[in-house]
């Protein structure tokens, strides 16, 4: 195994022997550790960004409610086998607070720093992530996150901000849904120069017959 390689593994392998005890389960190969959840799923990602000298890891958050994407699905162009994997929400841990003063990404450069690599991994998932989990454990909280500022899409990214804010505004049947189905439908007709205005306005239209 080629040193690379080897850090990778032993640091996966340690980080989930300490977040066994919380319900995660280690995914090698996907660099992941998942909890499943009455809803679908918390997953705490560990991406392996390639450096000269080692590795530069990378912490991310992602939740998935099954019921939001059953929806989204109906209309995605997603393949069969990946409509398992998507999330509803997600962000790096550095995008969610300030690096100034909490260290969001780690360098394993070595075998040295394998111990303190997983140490500030376990207290990222402890200050960060599992307070991430269980603020965002319901499609109401996600919902005030989502369609109080149209203009926020650091929880979904750009492309799926509309879509997956008007399924979660509908599933808790929001009292102003109407007025938010207006408002992300002129953000899909100026957003990529309406690319993606024909899923929406496919959504729409699945949400009249089916919720």
């Amino acid at each position: 195994m080629k040193k690379n390689e080897f850090l990778k593994s032993e640091v996966l392998t340690r980080l989930g022997e300490k977040l066994k005890s919380s319900g995660y389960k280690l995914s090698k190969s996907a660099c992941e550790f998942t909890k499943k959840t009455d809803f679908g799923w918390n997953k705490y990602q560990i991406v392996f960004l390639n450096r000269d000298n080692g590795w530069e890891l990378k912490p991310s958050l992602l939740v998935r409610f099954n019921e939001v994407e059953n929806l989204f699905h109906q209309i995605s162009d997603f393949d069969k086998k990946y409509q398992k994997v998507t999330p509803t929400i997600g962000t790096s841990i550095e995008d969610l607070v300030n690096s100034s003063i909490t260290q969001t990404r780690l360098e394993l450069t070595n075998e040295i720093q394998i111990n303190g690599v997983v140490n500030s991994l376990i207290e990222l998932f402890d200050n960060v992530a599992d307070p991430f989990f269980r603020t965002y454990n319901n499609l109401h909280a996600i919902d005030e996150k989502l369609n109080s500022n149209v203009n926020d899409t650091s929880l979904t990214g750009d492309i799926f901000k509309g879509i997956k804010s008007l399924i979660i505004a509908k599933l808790i049947k929001r009292k102003d849904f109407y007025k938010i189905e207006n408002i992300y439908h002129s953000y899909y007709k100026e957003f990529s120069n309406g690319f993606y205005l024909p899923e929406y306005l496919k959504l729409r239209e699945l949400l009249k017959s089916n919720v």
